[in-house]
């Protein structure tokens, strides 16, 4: 009888570890629904935040790393970006979407840097016309020149 009993405590002490691990699986399913939905709509100050759960709750998880990285890019916020993307590489080094996305980041960062360099540097120096030329080389894939005036023109 006494072994009957803790035969009996024991399958329920499985049963009950069995529901909680479902509604662990179920719960971060949800979420994941939900962060793809927000993220979806563009709602990435909904998305974040569930991203960063998903991303604790699952240790291998890549996609929720990106995702946040593209939601601080959208804002402009390249440094919170790069560290996402970075994140999602530590996990997966050849995931090649957060590869790509924090190139374009860094990219991004350093074409703002000269842009703001040549709209500060003086003209009469004898390094302008270098940095004039690197200025065009760097913001060429972007798309953007630079007109003899110093204007920035997108």
């Amino acid at each position: 009888m006494v072994r009957l009993s803790y035969l009996v405590l024991a399958l329920l002490s499985l049963t009950a570890c069995a529901q909680n691990a479902v509604k662990n699986v179920e719960s971060t399913l949800a979420m994941q629904i939900d962060a793809d939905t927000y993220y979806v709509e563009q709602q990435c100050d909904k998305a974040v935040p569930l991203y960063k759960s998903l991303s604790i709750a699952l240790p291998k998880d890549t996609k929720s790393l990106l995702r946040i990285g593209n939601c601080y890019a959208r804002d402009n916020n390249f440094t919170q970006a790069q560290e996402a993307y970075q994140l999602a590489i530590m996990r997966d080094n050849q995931f090649i979407k957060a590869w790509y996305n924090l190139t374009y980041v860094r990219a991004q960062i350093l074409a703002n840097t000269v842009t703001e360099m040549y709209q500060h540097i003086d003209q009469s120096s004898p390094e302008t016309e270098q940095i004039r030329d690197l200025t065009i080389q760097v913001l060429a894939p972007f798309d953007i020149t630079v007109d003899a005036t110093r204007e920035i023109q997108e």
